[in-house]
């Protein structure tokens, strides 16, 4: 079951896209500072956390209509 405090607002898929455009993965140049590397890293895991949740929405979604 899930709890209140795991439930998280919809992701729009238009959303999901330009977020995974703006900045996609991407492996770092000999001449990228450690800084930099860690604040791309950030923006990442963000996109990452955020496809991870439409994953479990859309799965949802369709697993109560599979079941309905």
């Amino acid at each position: 079951m899930v709890d209140d405090q795991d439930r998280f607002p919809h992701i729009p898929k238009d959303l999901i896209e330009a977020l995974d455009k703006r900045f996609p993965e991407r492996t770092p140049s000999l001449n990228t500072s450690l800084d930099e590397i860690r604040w791309k890293g950030g923006e990442r895991a963000v996109v990452r956390f955020l496809l991870e949740q439409y994953n479990r929405q859309n799965e949802t979604v369709i697993n109560k209509k599979v079941l309905s």
